[in-house]
């Protein structure tokens, strides 16, 4: 054995790690940090150092030329808000590390940073990358998930494409500091995100994730590349967090053991994209969001494009009380994004609007289940019934319990998604009776009380689903698709019964089958809420001035 040679390598790595942080994982070789390399030519020491991590990628420290600008830009105040640029871009951006590129821009980074200049916008909120070609991405969100389930964390990507498949070879570069190298993570599935069949005629959706080494912890931002030099045109937030906020807990308490806990957990509620612009939904909006609050969801979150004045001004209302928080969105490219023409499209292109559902109701599910375990997805025209329940944190507690009693019985360790609540039609076009009959006219849903009198038969597409975030990871508007360990079977759902719950939808109109009086029958749960709803929302829209 030539002892010399070794030594000298060794003495190589020695002093490389005693200036830098390496990291190379024995997991499949799929972790790789890149070494921070000073700005001069390469050395007997680097080539050792790259031929350990198989890597020629270099990470050098630049001071950007625009760095001062975007100081400046960022800081400046947008009076009509009272807040800065880059509060306003914090509070309102889905997708950009705001906080992250004003670090950069204060001082030096890692070459292989994009610039906010460099990354490939597309329709304000999307960001575009070419992985192989004639393979394009558009990327919305990220999101680092704990995988609550005991597997291990990683980062989860939605993204839409117009190609059938995306290569295998792609790879995630997660930065923790600008000016320190990313650590580089090969994609480990891509997953397509759709009941629909594959179509390249439209974006489809896919939900891409990125494992994370061992300890590496949250990190603040992600670039996804074909290749682990590639120059990034894409720069990624990562949301969440690595525990559950108290906001999930009913006591606000973070417990000892979450894993243990089976009751007491607050609701949540996730709401569709907003793009009523030609249509004032906003006195409907209000009775519905004050009476999810009374049945016992802790927050409602809403996504929004363009939306009527009034509307706008409910959104804002609630966002600054702290119930409501809106997420911006546009369509994707070649998606139109003017309202007007947008809202024929919803109408005549009707695959293509719920492949794009799927997004952003997988990026509610995923960007909001650190705050809270259980999310359903209704929306503004969907109430919860619980007919034998005073609120929603009540049902939760009495079947989390019955279900959790039958796991143990059965010894079964596997948890359901969630659950399904059926459909049952409350009609527009019969006049309030009763009490409701005394209601004030605002007040859409509680006037409108009489149901058929049979339960509608639970087809697809006829009922919404309340989805258990320690499992469900990717959603359509009408159940689950994607779990923390794969493709969501269908059953995985349970379906209640309509004596235990189901959901009212209060949007369709009876006609002449109602005019046998034994059709229909009165629902009075709701009106067990009157009162709070009746005073919360009056002083509402008169705050407003929408009444």
């Amino acid at each position: 054995m030539n002892y010399s040679k070794t030594f000298r390598v060794l003495l190589v790595v020695v002093v490389l790690a005693s200036s830098i942080t390496l990291y190379v994982s024995k997991l499949d070789d799929q972790f790789v940090l890149v070494p921070l390399r000073p700005p001069q030519p390469a050395t007997a020491q680097e080539n050792v150092t790259t031929e350990v991590l198989n890597l020629n990628c270099k990470c050098l420290l630049r001071k950007s030329n625009s760095g001062p600008a975007t100081v400046d830009q960022f800081n400046l105040v947008m009076s009509w808000l009272n807040l800065t640029t880059k509060q306003h871009l914090v509070n309102r951006h889905p997708n950009l590390p705001v906080n992250f590129v004003y670090q950069t821009s204060r001082g030096k980074a890692c070459t292989l940073v994009p610039t906010i200049f460099s990354i490939e916008w597309r329709n304000v909120y999307w960001q575009e990358v070419h992985l192989a070609e004639g393979t394009t991405l558009l990327l919305y969100s990220a999101t680092y998930d704990p995988n609550t389930t005991g597997g291990k964390p990683c980062v989860r990507i939605l993204a839409v494409t117009l190609s059938k498949q995306i290569p295998a070879d792609a790879w995630c570069r997660f930065w923790y500091v600008p000016d320190q190298p990313p650590v580089l993570a090969k994609v480990s599935s891509s997953d397509y995100l759709d009941y629909q069949a594959k179509n390249s005629g439209r974006q489809m959706p896919y939900l891409i994730t990125c494992p994370l080494p061992p300890h590496a912890g949250q990190p603040v931002a992600v670039s996804l590349v074909r290749k682990p030099c590639d120059p990034a045109t894409t720069l990624l937030q990562v949301a969440g967090s690595h525990q559950r906020a108290s906001s999930a807990y009913r006591d606000g308490v973070l417990p000892q053991d979450p894993a243990s806990r089976v009751t007491g957990w607050v609701p949540a509620v996730c709401g569709p994209a907003l793009f009523y612009y030609h249509n004032d939904f906003s006195k409907r909006l209000v009775e519905w969001l004050e009476i999810l609050r009374a049945e016992g969801f802790g927050r409602v979150f809403l996504y929004a494009t363009s939306v009527h004045p009034n509307l706008q001004k409910v959104l804002q209302y609630y966002e600054n009380e702290g119930f409501l928080q809106v997420t911006d969105y546009t369509y994707p490219p070649p998606y139109i994004n003017e309202p007007s023409i947008r809202r024929l499209w919803t109408l005549v292109e009707r695959t293509k609007m719920f492949a794009q559902e799927n997004i952003y109701f997988t990026d509610c599910v995923l960007r909001h289940m650190h705050q809270h375990r259980f999310i359903a997805h209704y929306d503004p025209d969907e109430i919860p019934i619980l007919p034998k329940h005073d609120n929603f944190t009540h049902f939760l507690d009495d079947f989390l319990t019955q279900a959790y009693t039958a796991s143990q019985k059965k010894n079964k360790k596997k948890k359901p998604s969630g659950y399904r609540f059926q459909w049952n039609y409350f009609y527009d076009d019969l006049k309030p009776v009763g009490e409701a009959s005394t209601l004030p006219e605002y007040l859409w849903a509680l006037r409108h009380t009489l149901r058929p009198t049979k339960d509608l038969i639970a087809t697809p597409g006829k009922f919404k689903a309340l989805y258990d975030t320690d499992v469900v990871r990717g959603v359509f508007s009408h159940g689950t698709l994607q779990c923390s360990t794969g493709r969501c079977h269908f059953n995985s759902l349970i379906t209640l019964k309509p004596s235990d719950a189901y959901l009212g939808h209060f949007s369709r109109k009876c006609g002449p089958k109602c005019t046998n009086i034994t059709s229909t029958k009165e629902e009075l749960f709701l009106l067990k809420y009157k009162d709070q709803v009746t005073g919360a929302v009056t002083k509402v829209l008169q705050q407003l001035e929408l009444i």
